[in-house]
């Protein structure tokens, strides 16, 4: 079975992509977002998935976005990038523009909006990857695509060479933690839900996070993940409960507004949003700028700490 060009390992940061007033990507603030999560010690960074809202990115963009973040990341970190779309012979196209962009490895969802059979998408994902110069990890997002399913997952892994792993967006565990008792597989396992992160390292059942709070506060998470991985029980679980109060708030928003806004607070960046924001929004958006000024100071005193 090929492997990634380099072995997902660690903490990689799921981007955003900003966008200034007109609707367009900020690569400046792109860039220096990746820095600054390249800076912090993280492994690498993910583009072009739900944090980036890929949906919403044209094909250039993406192709872009890929492109920036192998400059921006330097030839040593693992870069990814998301290659979902609603046809298949669309994500074929990505997967060999991300390849030729830098990309180590790509990730495949489901298909948006469309619902499909599983053995749909076991075709799909087989052609695709069949097609792809280089190795594809699984992406199961059920909050924004058809969810996958262990049996698939498992087939796909024994049948198509280019397929070496998963991330798992979903929130369980069920997937990752079969795919542990089968080492023969050697499969990569990615908990792609910060919500989970803390249970998924109790249990051993992770190669890497690929997280979205990691893109704008890569010093949380990669601190969680040392602590866990160095025993330390205590800071452990300071910095698990640290993760699930800001996780209370940010779920108060859609996907990934909270996140443009810590990007706003911390890197200057204009938080730009899908949707007109209604007085509702607003009132929500002051009430979580003000809780974050209060808890990230007593948050980073733990990060430091540990």
């Amino acid at each position: 079975m090929s492997q990634p060009r380099r072995r997902l390992h660690g903490v990689i940061s799921a981007l955003l992509l900003p966008r200034d007033a007109a609707g367009l990507p900020a690569w400046d603030a792109f860039d220096a977002n990746t820095a600054y999560a390249m800076q912090a010690g993280l492994a690498g960074v993910c583009v072009n998935g739900a944090t980036g809202e890929y949906a919403a990115a044209t094909r250039s963009e993406r192709r872009e976005a890929t492109a920036h973040a192998r400059r921006a990341a330097g030839d040593s970190a693992i870069v990814l990038s998301g290659i979902g779309a609603v046809h298949w012979t669309e994500t074929r196209s990505l997967a060999r523009e991300a390849a030729d962009a830098g990309a180590d490895a790509l990730l495949i969802p489901a298909p948006h909006f469309f619902c499909y059979e599983q053995s749909d998408l076991e075709e799909s994902f087989t052609r695709i990857a069949a097609d792809s110069p280089i190795p594809v990890i699984l992406y199961n997002l059920p909050a924004f695509t058809g969810a996958l399913t262990l049996p698939l997952v498992e087939s796909v892994l024994r049948s198509a060479d280019s397929i070496v792993g998963i991330k798992d967006s979903s929130g369980e565990l069920a997937i990752l933690e079969a795919l542990s008792k089968e080492p023969a597989l050697n499969a990569v396992r990615a908990i792609g839900n910060d919500a989970a992160l803390s249970e998924a390292l109790d249990r051993k059942l992770c190669d890497c996070v690929i997280s979205g709070v990691a893109g704008v506060l890569p010093e949380l998470t990669l601190s969680l993940w040392n602590a866990s991985r160095a025993g330390d029980t205590q800071w452990k679980e300071i910095l698990a409960h640290r993760l699930s109060e800001l996780l209370s708030q940010l779920n108060v928003f859609p996907t990934p507004w909270g996140l443009k806004l810590i990007a706003e607070l911390r890197f200057g960046v204009s938080a730009q949003f899908s949707l007109p924001v209604s007085q509702q929004r607003k009132r929500q958006m002051d009430d979580f700028r003000t809780w974050f000024r209060q808890w990230w100071p007593q948050t980073e005193a733990n990060v430091n700490h540990v």
